[in-house]
């Protein structure tokens, strides 16, 4: 690296997926401003200042295979898969997203082409990019000779630049940490032309099971399934009130959450799995509550199932609360819902050591003195109704989404410098900040970006995302109830009735580093804007 060095850093670009569909529909793409990417890009390719490196990091998510059905789906074979096990039919998947977004394609090979650094983390909805026969087919598109190649970190390794570690962010969310170690013994087997071994295989996270089995069967008829943020507490229980006969899907939700909860980061930033390795028995437990103690035992919480008469599918609709709320807390909610002793507010507010406070969130908007006040008791109860309840009036229903909101979804979840209680990136970078050389921890994942403080002096940066998003409209969380009611009550029409325009926020985010001897002297998170001079 020369002495001045400017690295620009984006992620979860999910190029890939069709566009349109029936009935005025937005199809698979997340990402549709492609042509302003490519802009970015172009002026990136057109820098030229003296002394100084320019680099490009795309970190993670750089191409969305999920978005991207099987080639040959019949009554055998699903429309859907969260992984491909073959390469050629991998690269031929590449081929085609590159087809769909040749401006993209087009402005890095130019970037490439003006003598730039481009470099490649592996995300997770773009696992087959470690493949050898893909990579080779990416370094083709983007005409560098296999001599060159290009700068592609896919094994877990984590990229610095001075004293910035740079990373996805996956190897901290419980749902879609990856098993390099698998991904290794895939890639080396692949690279010798040799089919894969029936023991050993890779297998893909259950987020890109929940993705591939939950969320593209329904994304057709509802969108904004993977675009609402936050999913468990927002888009999960809109669904349940457009569709309350989504509650099936919902359970397999629930199965996954089982095996996602084998994965995660524990108090080292470490995963669970050790570095990606398989190693349960090393899991980081600590002690938890009395009561949490006495509710998770499988006699108790079956005994409880059968009092309030939960058959199979509700059964997994509990795990669905339980890891969302809490076991203590969701115990609580559905002994409220058989009538037996109410658990108190005070109860709720109490922290334990998985899952944290359950009010730890924004307080809820008060309302009028004659109706009440929403508590994170009462919203949660709502939660857990929508979810169990197969019918009801919409009125109803929405009734139950408005007290959920109001409790759990933070209207400052889309602020720069706030972060959500509890969160395990924010979490992880603060550890990584105070343990290791660096005082710059940059990560994407979440599609939120960030700029928070780390005790080492620098920060913790999010690169964001350029794929479209939604959230709650913050009229939903003023003070005047029967407005905000109105203003959902209208989310949910336009949603109906396919007006996602209205719904849908840009916001083409990067992160830039400015590098001097090795180190970060400038960081910021910065939007893009069409004609922006970089």
């Amino acid at each position: 690296m020369s002495n001045s060095h400017c690295a620009y850093i984006i992620s979860d670009l999910h190029l890939g997926g069709e566009k349109g569909g029936p009935n005025g529909g937005r199809g698979f793409q997340l990402c549709t401003q492609t042509a302003l990417l490519a802009e970015f890009i172009e002026s990136l390719s057109k820098k030229t200042t003296a002394n100084e490196t320019i680099e490009l990091v795309i970190a993670g998510d750089f191409v969305d295979f999920l978005a991207e059905p099987n080639e040959k789906a019949d009554e055998d074979e699903p429309r859907w898969t969260p992984l491909r096990e073959n390469e050629e039919e991998a690269a031929r998947l590449l081929q085609k997203i590159v087809s769909r977004h040749p401006e993209v394609f087009s402005a890095l090979k130019g970037f490439v082409g003006a003598g730039h650094t481009l470099t490649v983390l592996l995300g997770n909805h773009d696992i087959e990019l470690a493949y050898p026969v893909v990579r080779k087919t990416l370094q083709n598109i983007l005409g560098m000779p296999s001599s060159v190649g290009m700068r592609f970190l896919h094994d877990g390794e984590a990229y610095s630049i001075g004293d910035a570690l740079i990373e996805h962010g996956n190897r901290y969310d419980e749902w879609n940490a990856l098993d390099y170690d698998a991904l290794r013994r895939t890639c080396s087997l692949f690279s010798r032309g040799q089919d894969l071994l029936k023991d050993g295989r890779f297998v893909p996270p259950a987020g890109s099971r929940l993705v591939a089995e939950v969320m593209n069967p329904i994304k057709v008829d509802f969108p904004f399934i993977d675009l609402l943020k936050p999913e468990t507490t927002a888009a999960v229980p809109l669904l349940l009130v457009l569709k309350p006969e989504a509650r099936s899907l919902v359970a397999k939700l629930a199965k996954l959450a089982l095996s996602a909860n084998k994965h995660g980061a524990d108090v080292r930033a470490v995963p669970k799995q050790l570095g990606d390795i398989s190693a349960d028995v090393l899991r980081v437990r600590e002690p938890t509550l009395d009561i949490v103690a006495d509710v998770r035992t499988p006699q108790v919480l079956g005994n409880l199932d059968r009092r309030v008469g939960m058959g199979d599918e509700d059964a997994d609709l509990r795990h669905v609360l339980e890891s969302a709320l809490g076991a203590s807390q969701a115990t609580a909610f559905l002994r409220e819902l058989e009538g037996g002793t109410p658990q108190t507010e005070s109860l709720l507010r109490k922290r334990t050591p998985d899952h944290g406070d359950i009010s730890a969130g924004p307080t809820p908007s008060p309302r009028s003195p004659d109706q009440g006040r929403t508590s994170a008791f009462q919203g949660g109860l709502s939660w857990v109704k929508l979810l169990l309840s197969a019918g009801g009036d919409t009125e109803r229903r929405l009734r139950s989404l408005q007290d959920a909101l109001r409790a759990f979804c933070d209207p400052s979840l889309f602020d720069l410098d706030k972060s959500p209680p509890k969160d395990p990136f924010y979490a992880a970078a603060k550890v990584l900040g105070q343990k290791t050389r660096f005082r710059y921890v940059v990560m994407g994942h979440t599609h939120l970006a960030r700029k928070l403080p780390l005790e080492s002096g620098g920060f913790y940066l999010n690169s964001g995302t350029w794929a479209d998003l939604m959230k709650i409209p913050p009229e939903v969380f003023q003070p005047d109830e029967q407005r905000a009611f109105e203003a959902l009550r209208t989310l949910a029409k336009n949603i109906n009735e396919r007006q996602y325009q209205r719904l849908i926020m840009q916001r083409p985010t990067y992160v830039k580093l400015e590098v001097r001897d090795e180190k970060v002297v400038r960081a910021t998170v910065e939007t893009y804007q069409a004609g922006n001079k970089l």
